[in-house]
């Protein structure tokens, strides 16, 4: 046997050799990534689903417009009659006259420039709203969002969306206006827009529009969002109950704040503005033949289409994006 080696007169002991382990190579390791579409931000929400949502937004936008189109039909009418030197009719006596003299066709005479302005102007305004709270989100999601942040999203949301979508407000209300029956087509007004004032005369009234669209998007979104925010305090859950609340408040809110703007847009869009068509020159004149109550012309029958408008939308939206595995708003 061979002698084992000697240190200082004794016997070495022989440790046994312990191999260290090894560390897989970072090739090695399967660590699925996540597309950067599919990473949730501040809002619990992926950039897949903010995009989708804009689809589901316009959808339900879409179907609200269809279920109270003729309110808006008969809110045109009722807001132009002051300025034509007729009598003002009330919501139920406007309603019943076109009913009478043009039918189910009549009340619904410009939808589809109605259901294009929708699926373009709506799907931006109520689309852009959540990426643009993720961008004034300064703590990442761990705290309640300010309000003035959140009307802030609805403001810029609204105006933008309003300024690319412009022309289908003027075509819808020139085609409301119109007295002829059949009522005319779309591509009718439009045409008869471009030759007669160009490809700008589409975008007459925009100012009115916008700042019309910037008060909405301000007040729709931040009304519905924060009364949700205080009824879930209160106790609420989520469901239908919730959301209608929330819509019928919503509701009255934007029909309170936008009324003078929109008697300017439908007097501006017709064609019945003097002074060329400014909202200066409209709000004069409105003043000047009504008074201040001409500003809310219509009031009755722009409630009667905003609270179901609300309800129906955000009912609509929010089922789409609970069926997509999306949160509430």
């Amino acid at each position: 046997a061979a002698s084992s080696p000697r240190l200082g007169g004794q016997s070495a002991r022989v440790l046994p050799v312990t191999m260290a382990a090894e560390v897989p190579s970072p090739l090695e390791v399967s660590v699925p990534i996540a597309p950067w579409y599919h990473e949730k931000m501040s809002n619990g929400q992926t950039p897949f689903q903010m995009g989708l949502n804009f689809g589901l937004v316009g959808t339900s936008c879409v179907a609200a417009q269809g279920t109270v189109h003729w309110t808006r039909t008969a809110m045109v009418q009722q807001q132009l009659a002051g300025m034509r030197g007729e009598v003002p009719l009330g919501m139920v006596a406007q309603t019943a006259s076109i009913w009478q003299s043009e039918g189910l066709r009549g009340l619904y005479r410009g939808f589809s420039a109605a259901a294009l302005r929708e699926a373009t102007y709506s799907s931006l305004r109520f689309g852009l709203y959540e990426p643009l709270k993720v961008a004034l989100d300064t703590s990442e999601g761990k705290e309640e969002l300010p309000v003035w942040k959140k009307i802030t999203a609805g403001l810029v949301a609204g105006a933008g969306a309003a300024a690319i979508a412009s022309p289908t407000d003027l075509l819808m209300i020139q085609m409301a206006a119109s007295k002829q029956f059949p009522p005319p087509s779309m591509f009718q007004v439009g045409k008869e827009v471009v030759a007669r004032d160009g490809i700008l005369g589409l975008y007459k009234g925009l100012g009115t529009t916008v700042a019309r669209a910037a008060v909405l998007g301000a007040t729709k979104m931040a009304t519905y969002d924060v009364v949700k925010t205080e009824l879930r305090n209160q106790g609420w859950g989520e469901g239908p109950e919730l959301v209608f609340a929330a819509s019928v408040v919503t509701g009255l809110a934007i029909t309170v704040t936008t009324s003078p703007a929109t008697n300017m847009q439908t007097i501006i869009m017709s064609g019945n503005a003097p002074g060329g068509g400014g909202m200066l020159g409209a709000a004069t004149d409105i003043m000047r033949r009504q008074g201040p109550k001409g500003f809310f012309r219509g009031f009755g029958m722009q409630w009667a289409r905003f609270g179901p408008y609300a309800v129906v939308q955000f009912a609509v939206w929010e089922s789409l994006r609970n069926m997509c595995g999306m949160s509430s708003i």
